[in-house]
């Protein structure tokens, strides 16, 4: 045995603490939740299911108050998120998108409450089958406000992967079977048409697209640039080079011109992985209206590309002389850093956006949060009713988001930065939530999970079949913009991947995005009203 004197012994020492447990869980559950199946997987709520394992081994104590903190932060920030364009969506689309949301809402509603009440489902299990079938994290946390947290992340563990496997197979069947019918009413627009050409005009090579007039006087539109197995944005500041693949838009027969002068057209898809986002900016900023594109600067400013301008529902390749008024729809195509830089530019009034978070701002919100969510009124005979953290929070964020500013607090702030602590919050509070029932839902495990396994099924098939039966024949939506108002409805974003194998336009995005918002707030009242309506049918003891 070797000897070790004069060698001072060093021991390290490792102290456990909350905030470690915490941030590890979040850590390995949103890996999780990124992990994909055919671009299907659990997301956020993969930070649930870890801290449901790490609960149930290791029965880690929550802490409440990060919990607390975490459905203020969430809800808040959809509020701010939802609030620029929440009650606009009620103006611009309150007879068709937002009234087949309603129904499809509505249905689900009764749906859940008749189920509840016939089958003798426990309402908080109820609510939270009802959460997991639709995929909804708001409606998650507006059950657990009013109804034992055990019971409802125990139905919603149950069946949100029988709800998301009732949204992907119903839509699928339904493209499937509906492909015609989808592809006949693409073809009887008259809309703008995409193609995929590849250079081989020599003339043109080393030239910017801004000074290719061919473009101009045809008026089609570069979206995208494939060169060197990359992808990149095509501004007016772009340089064509023989071998790119191009994707032009415009009109079919303006495309199919300005394709045969530029080269070949090719049948592929070159859009895959890549970095590029296609986003719907409404144009909000007074000191843009009446100024043209080219006066604006705006393909050069940015280097994106704007594939098209949607005015009073009427679809058109913008021209550089055209000039904006409030209330378009400008659709434009380029890395997410740019677009968030171009909505900053077209979507707000200067003076009510930050391009940070101001703290003081963010205190102002959280205030009225709490202030909000702590007022009590009573109701005749259903007792003191209170909207609570999540009530107060989705109320205060809402305010601030559709004002933008009140007195001297921002109400705006940049897209990534909301979507940063809505993500912690969010996270945060699915930890301590995990941790608190991870052992009572393994516990509650029998064969009656069968049972709700299926009630979750039709929690989620009903309403959607309700929903498209009566917004395509009865309101005569096309079916693709129908099941874009499904996926927005249920909030339910991988569905549009399904759509676009029939139907590749942004019309179904359009009706997604236009409907997202409202159905992020409705779905939270929703659910309130649905315990009243339990209360009232004394399911609730």
């Amino acid at each position: 045995m070797l000897e070790t004197e004069g060698v001072v012994p060093i021991e390290f020492f490792f102290r456990k603490t909350e905030l470690i447990v915490t941030f590890l869980v979040i850590l390995l559950g949103i890996a999780f939740g990124n992990l994909r199946i055919k671009g299907v997987g659990f997301g956020s709520s993969g930070v649930l299911i870890v801290a449901m394992i790490a609960g149930y081994f290791y029965q880690f104590e929550p802490i409440i108050i990060l919990q607390d903190l975490g459905i203020v932060l969430f809800l808040l920030c959809v509020g701010l998120e939802a609030g620029p364009s929440f009650f606009r969506a009620f103006k611009q689309h309150g007879k068709r998108y937002i009234a087949n949301v309603l129904v499809l809402l509505a249905v689900a509603g009764v749906t859940v409450v008749a189920i509840i009440a016939i089958a003798s489902v426990p309402p908080g299990v109820g609510l939270g089958l009802f959460a997991g079938a639709f995929t909804s994290s708001p409606a998650l946390i507006s059950a657990l406000q009013f109804s034992p947290e055990s019971e409802v992340i125990f139905g919603y563990g149950v069946a949100y992967p029988f709800g998301l496997l009732g949204v992907i197979l119903f839509i699928t069947i339904s493209v499937k079977l509906l492909r015609g019918r989808m592809e006949a009413e693409v073809q009887s627009r008259s809309q703008v048409h995409t193609a995929v050409y590849k250079v081989h005009n020599t003339e043109l090579t080393g030239t910017l697209i801004r000074d290719i007039e061919l473009f101009q006087l045809h008026n089609v539109v570069v979206s995208g640039i494939l060169r060197d197995l990359s992808l990149r944005t095509a501004g007016g500041n772009t340089v064509l080079l023989v071998g790119d693949v191009v994707r032009l838009e415009g009109l079919p027969d303006d495309v199919k011109t300005v394709g045969e002068l530029l080269g070949e057209e090719i049948h592929e898809k070159f859009d895959e992985n890549s970095e590029l986002d296609t986003r719907s900016i409404v144009v909000e900023n007074t000191s843009v209206l009446n100024r043209s594109l080219n006066d604006l600067g705006v393909r050069l400013r940015y280097n994106i590309s704007i594939t098209r301008v949607i005015r009073s529902n009427v679809e058109f390749v913008p021209r550089h002389d055209l000039t904006l008024e409030y209330g378009d729809v400008v659709v434009a195509v380029g890395t997410p850093y740019q677009l968030d830089q171009l909505e900053l530019f077209l979507g707000h009034e200067h003076h009510t956006v930050q391009r940070r978070v101001d703290i003081g701002s963010l205190a102002a919100t959280l205030f009225l949060a709490f202030a909000i969510g702590g007022l009590i009124i009573p109701v005749p005979t259903l007792g003191p009713f209170s909207l609570g953290l999540a009530g107060g929070a989705l109320v205060a964020g809402l305010i601030f988001g559709h004002f933008g500013r009140i007195g001297n607090f921002i109400g705006r702030f940049p897209r990534n930065a909301t979507a940063v602590l809505k993500e912690l919050g969010l996270a945060l509070f699915f930890v301590q939530v995990g941790f608190d029932t991870g052992q009572s839902f393994v516990e509650s495990l029998d064969f009656q999970a069968v049972y709700y396994a299926a009630y979750a099924v039709l929690f989620a098939v009903i309403p959607m079949l309700a929903s498209f039966l009566f917004g395509h024949f009865f309101m005569k939506i096309p079916v693709s913009e129908c099941f874009g108002v499904i996926c927005g409805g249920m909030t339910f974003t991988p569905g549009l991947d399904i759509i676009r194998q029939a139907d590749v336009s942004e019309r179904p995005v359009i009706a997604y995005s236009s409907v997202y918002p409202v159905a992020l707030i409705l779905v939270i009242a929703l659910v309130q009203g649905m315990n009243l309506a339990l209360v009232a049918l004394g399911a609730v003891g």
